[in-house]
This record gives structure tokens, C-alpha cells and sequence, in this order.
């Protein structure tokens, strides 16, 4: 631990092991490399974004600065703070939820992100979609609008299947890692029942469910107030779940 505080630099996107160059120092050994060029190397910076918040800062312009993770683009809240809103089209639920019995998981937060559509899938669209969804990696705040964009632009038949097949499959864009799991993970009646918080733990199966959410052990630490559950519920089969671990 010692030598990872003083010599490691660590982030979500990358993790960097630099000496300190100190000839005297007890922890790591002495540079190898020409001391003038050595110490001309900084450690790798985080994304700052521009005045407006639309696009970030040129690599050469941060280098050598000090950043935080604070402008993370997976840890930035959209809602109605940033009048961000979903490009679904519709409010996700349940029922839409059971129509795909799909849902695709955030390689950086490990949470289950719910798919929906305003119509049942068939058995075709189900088995392209499910397709598509374990050929890709998948980040909160993402869409698949860019592939309705590319649709008819290329010669290959099963991506404009997949171009046409996401015109009504949609995912709520507006979610990012911070938020916790979807209630319409829950209501559509489809999925074990992992902590709404983390997402990520199972809930005992020789657990009662109560009136609120399952919250693990480690989340439920400093929670007062559970979620409640809703009572209306959805059935839609036993679909599996699909995604990138």
C-alpha cells in the first residue's frame, strides 16, 4: 500500500505506476531513464470540459495540469437539473419492459439497464436483437440512435435489420452510472431481484420480499428511507439477460 500510494496514479478509464525520480527514496528505485526527459512526464489527464460543457478540453491543454474524475462523462448527471431528457419517445414501464424481456449491462457500473418497446418483440426481432447486444459494450447515458442514423447506408442485411429493429427498441439514455436500478427492472416481474442501489447483489433466496426494494448489506448501510415497491405488476415470460460482462 505503501508503494501504490507513492507511485501509483488511478482511474476509472486507466491506472499509471510513475517513480518519484528522488535518488534517496526508500520506496522506489532510481530512474533509468535521462533525468531532463523524465521529468517532463506527467501523469495522464482527466477530461475537463469547455465553458459551454459540450465538448472537452485538447489533450495538450490539460497535460501537466492537475484534474479530478469530477467531469467523468459517465459519472455527469443528466435529468432535469440540465434539462436532459431521454430520446425514447415514451415513459419507460413495466409493460414496455415485458415486451422485450431484454436488458443489456453497464460494463463500467456493472448495473442492468432495462430495454422497451411500445410493442411485443417476435421471436426474429428477439433473437437479432439478442444478437447485436452480445456483439457490443454498453456504458449508462448511451443509445442506439447512431444505428438508426446508419440505417441504409450499408450492404449488409442484418444491420439494417438491427437499424429498424432499434426505431422502437429503446433504452433510457438519460440514466447515468450514479443512478440507481429502474423500478421497470422490477415491475415487469422478469429478473431475479438484485439491490436496487448497486445493482449487482442478489437478493437470498431464503429472504422474505418486503413492501420496499432489496438493498444488499453493504448499500443498505446510511439508507433511512427504502423505495417502495409499486403493486401493479407485469408478466412477460422468463427471458434472460443479455449484455457484456
Amino acid at each position: 500500500m505503501e508503494f501504490f500510494n507513492h507511485c501509483c496514479h488511478s482511474r476509472h478509464y486507466f491506472f499509471e505506476i510513475r517513480k518519484c525520480g528522488i535518488e534517496t527514496c526508500n520506496i522506489c528505485k532510481p530512474i533509468r531513464s535521462d533525468p531532463e526527459t523524465f521529468f517532463k512526464l506527467h501523469n495522464l489527464p482527466d477530461p475537463i470540459p469547455i465553458i459551454n460543457q459540450e465538448h472537452y478540453k485538447q489533450f495538450e491543454d490539460v497535460y501537466g495540469t492537475e484534474t479530478t474524475e469530477d467531469f467523468r462523462p459517465s459519472l455527469q448527471k443528466k435529468g432535469v437539473d440540465n434539462k436532459v431528457t431521454n430520446d425514447m419517445g415514451f415513459s419507460p414501464n413495466g409493460q414496455y419492459a415485458a415486451n422485450t424481456g431484454t436488458v443489456i449491462q453497464c460494463c463500467e457500473c456493472s448495473k442492468w439497464r432495462v430495454l422497451y418497446c411500445k410493442r411485443k418483440l417476435n421471436t426474429n426481432e428477439n433473437s437479432l436483437l439478442n444478437r447485436f447486444l452480445d456483439s457490443i459494450e454498453y456504458t449508462c447515458g448511451d443509445s442506439f440512435n447512431h444505428l438508426i442514423a446508419d440505417g441504409g447506408n450499408s450492404n449488409d442485411v442484418e444491420s439494417d435489420d438491427v437499424s429498424d429493429l432499434f426505431k422502437h427498441v429503446k433504452v433510457n439514455n438519460k440514466l447515468n452510472c450514479n443512478n440507481s436500478m429502474e423500478v421497470s427492472y422490477y415491475s415487469c416481474n422478469l429478473y431475479e431481484d438484485l439491490c436496487f442501489l448497486c445493482g449487482i447483489n442478489e437478493r437470498e433466496e431464503t429472504e422474505s420480499q418486503e413492501e420496499c426494494y432489496y438493498y444488499c448489506s453493504e448499500c443498505s448501510v446510511g439508507i433511512k428511507d427504502k423505495k417502495k415497491r409499486k403493486k401493479k405488476s407485469f408478466s412477460g415470460g422468463s427471458q434472460s439477460k443479455r449484455g457484456r460482462l
